[in-house]
């Protein structure tokens, strides 16, 4: 479940990857008015809280020649009739984050096997509707797609006009949610990632040494890397486990991992081993570097 409320700032972000919401303030005149509605926000939630929407994230996994059905639910919690519209889009995966595109510009939209109904509704206060999402999977395709379902108020040109006079004077909030879906047939099971590399780099920390590796997602299902490194002492053979970082990885993309070891640990020459598990029965991969103090 996630509900839209206030914060403050020129350029506002929605927690779990919404959309921006712009606002528009003459600072000089609205400084005190600004306050007054932020601190409003603060302790009045029902100030702020729009509407609702959950989940937040569908995942299909329908087989080739399959047809599959979630709901997504909105409910109204404005005062007034209100006009909602549910649009789909794209996204690439950049440095973990997911910047949204125009639906159909990647090879992984899913604009030819998603439908919305309904895809523009209206909702009295304290109304709600269920929203049907299906997605219907040709006979020849088993890879994987995603996008985004952008769910809030629908724009109606009149009250969307911004002249000069609005801009130095107007509070305007558009609220969005964007609902990530995901689907990747259950045939598929092209599990597969890569170490791109593995280096020593320099530390902003007297008291830490850091290795950095890129892990790159070269097969066709999301995956869960879990990368760890591992001490070895030539001296004593005694084996030290360091704690890991896990992070999603999309098919196609490579990210960065930054692995730190406290200095007091490396007390004689040995070797520094990374470790890559990515689930699903794969076999793990590793690479290795040799230290000294």
């Amino acid at each position: 479940m996630l509900k839209f409320d206030c914060y403050t700032g020129s350029t506002i972000y929605n927690y779990l990857n919404l959309e921006k919401i712009y606002i528009f303030i003459n600072m000089n005149n609205c400084k005190k008015l600004l306050f007054v509605f932020v601190i409003s926000c603060l302790f009045n939630p029902s100030i702020c809280q729009d509407f609702e929407v959950a989940p937040v994230i569908l995942n299909f996994d329908a087989n080739p020649g399959e047809i599959q059905e979630k709901t997504i639910h909105i409910k109204n919690y404005g005062n007034k009739l209100q006009s909602y519209s549910a649009t789909l889009s794209d996204f690439e995966v950049v440095e973990g984050r997911r910047k949204k595109q125009k639906v159909g510009s990647s090879i992984r939209s899913l604009e030819k096997y998603i439908a919305i109904k309904p895809n523009f509704f209206k909702l009295n206060p304290n109304e709600d509707i269920y929203l049907s999402v299906v997605v219907t999977i040709p006979k020849d395709v088993l890879s994987t797609h995603w996008g985004f379902v952008t769910i809030g108020p629908a724009k109606e040109k009149e009250n969307y006009v911004l002249d000069k006079q609005v801009l130095t004077t107007g509070l305007i909030m558009v609220p969005k949610i964007e609902v990530i879906v995901m689907q990747s047939p259950k045939a598929n099971v092209a599990y597969h990632s890569i170490i791109e590399d593995f280096i020593e780099v320099p530390s902003t920390v007297d008291s830490l040494r850091v290795f950095r590796t890129h892990i790159k997602n070269d097969g066709d299902k999301i995956l869960v890397a879990d990368v760890h490194l591992e001490f070895g002492i030539y001296k004593t053979a005694q084996l030290i486990k360091l704690k890991g970082i896990k992070k999603t990885i999309y098919p196609g993309e490579s990210v960065e991992f930054d692995l730190k070891i406290n200095k007091n640990t490396i007390t004689s020459k040995g070797q520094v081993a990374l470790i890559l598990d990515y689930g699903h029965n794969s076999k793990l991969e590793g690479s290795v570097v040799e230290i000294d103090p």
